[in-house]
C-alpha cells in the first residue's frame, strides 16, 4: 500500500508559529505532522487524500424498502468521487450505480446451497478522498504537532477555555507522541466512518 501523504505542510506549521525551521528542526516538524496525520486518519478511519483503491467486499442482499437492485456494496472510503470498474465474482459487470458511498447492482443471481453460503465477492477499484484537505483537518494536524513543539517540559494536561487539554507525557513520564483533543475530536467526527465495512484487500 502506497504511504500516504501528510495532511499539512511544514510551511503551514512554521506559518502558525511565525517562525522560520532550521534543517533538522524541518525534519522534526515533518515527523510531527506525519505522526498526527496518522492519528487523525485513525480516528476518522479514512484517508481523507485523493487516491484510488481496488477492494473486494462482500456483496450484501438489498433492503426492498430501501433498494430496488439485486445487491448492494459500502464503499468505506468517502467522498466516493468515481468507480472505474466493478467485477463480481471476477467477471465484470456494468450493470450497477452509486447512491453516495453505495454501489448497487441492479441484478444478480444467488447462488443455491451451498455456493449461498458464501455471498458473491465484488471487486471494486474506485476513486476517493478530497483534492484539497479540508481546512478544519488541515488546522488539526497542525495544531496537535505543534503542541509537541510547545510542550518540551512535559505538561500532561491545563484548562484551555474551559476545557481540558490532554498532551502527550503522561504523569509516568513516558512519551506518547501526538494525540488529539476532546474538541479536535467532535470537529473530525464529521469526516469519521462508523458505519463497519468488512475490507478483504486493498492496493
Amino acid at each position: 500500500m502506497a504511504v500516504l501523504p501528510s495532511l499539512a505542510t511544514v510551511a503551514d506549521l512554521a506559518t502558525l508559529l511565525g517562525r522560520t525551521f532550521t534543517p533538522e528542526q524541518e525534519m522534526q516538524a515533518q515527523a510531527l505532522l506525519d505522526q498526527a496525520s496518522s492519528v487523525v486518519r485513525a480516528y476518522v478511519r479514512q484517508d481523507i487524500t485523493r487516491a484510488t483503491t481496488t477492494d473486494v467486499f462482500p456483496l450484501r442482499r438489498a433492503d426492498p424498502l430501501l433498494h430496488r437492485c439485486g445487491g448492494v456494496v459500502t464503499l468505506p472510503q468517502r467522498p466516493v468521487v468515481d468507480v472505474d470498474t466493478v467485477l463480481v465474482d471476477g467477471a465484470e459487470t456494468a450493470d450497477w450505480w452509486l447512491d453516495g458511498a453505495e454501489l448497487l447492482l441492479r441484478a444478480w443471481t444467488w447462488g443455491q446451497p451451498p455456493a449461498a453460503h458464501r455471498p458473491p465477492q465484488v471487486t471494486v477499484t474506485y476513486t476517493h478522498g478530497y483534492d484539497t484537505v479540508p481546512g478544519d483537518i488541515q488546522a488539526i494536524v497542525v495544531q496537535a504537532a505543534n503542541r509537541v513543539i510547545v510542550n518540551p517540559s512535559g505538561i500532561r494536561s491545563e484548562a484551555v477555555g474551559g476545557e481540558s487539554v490532554t498532551y502527550l507525557i503522561p504523569t509516568t513520564g513516558e512519551a506518547l507522541g501526538v494525540l488529539l483533543s476532546r474538541t479536535e475530536q467532535k470537529v473530525l467526527d464529521r469526516y469519521r466512518r462508523t458505519a463497519a465495512s468488512l475490507r478483504v484487500r486493498g492496493h
